[in-house]
């Protein structure tokens, strides 16, 4: 007959196994929230330069400014680029400005592998009256 003080030795290992595993799925799953909301504050950051570029069409350095700074306080997040295509001419023959901003996503846990991160791009197209 097995002692109690064996019962108790094994019940630990099995916890500490089972916890590595369900702190292992939390970290993931905080790790996937963290970069939906920068994906989310991505495409708010471009459609406010969108918005600007209506405002103002041919000022690139507010549009990028206004870009990056509804961005500043992520601080997960790394400018790749911003790309701004003022007053091209659309297929029915007026004007539009493109605003593509894409953007590296540094995952929180990542202390395994740390270049772990994730790509986040969007676009927007916005008319232009005044070009």
């Amino acid at each position: 007959m097995k002692s109690n003080r064996t019962q108790h030795g094994q019940a630990l290992i099995e916890f500490a196994l089972v916890a590595v595993l369900l702190l292992t799925l939390l970290m993931g799953g905080v790790d996937f929230a963290l970069a939906y909301s920068s994906q989310v504050a991505l495409r708010n950051a471009v459609a406010e330069g969108g918005y600007y570029a209506m405002q103002h069409p041919r000022d690139e350095p507010g549009i990028r400014g206004q870009v990056e700074s509804e961005l500043a306080q992520r601080t997960f997040l790394e400018e790749v680029s911003v790309t701004i295509n003022q007053c091209i001419d659309d297929a029915v023959g007026s004007k539009e400005t493109t605003i593509e901003a894409t953007y590296h996503h540094n995952l929180l846990f990542s202390y395994l592998v740390p270049s772990m991160q994730v790509t986040l791009r969007s676009r927007t197209v916005v008319p232009q009256l005044g070009c």
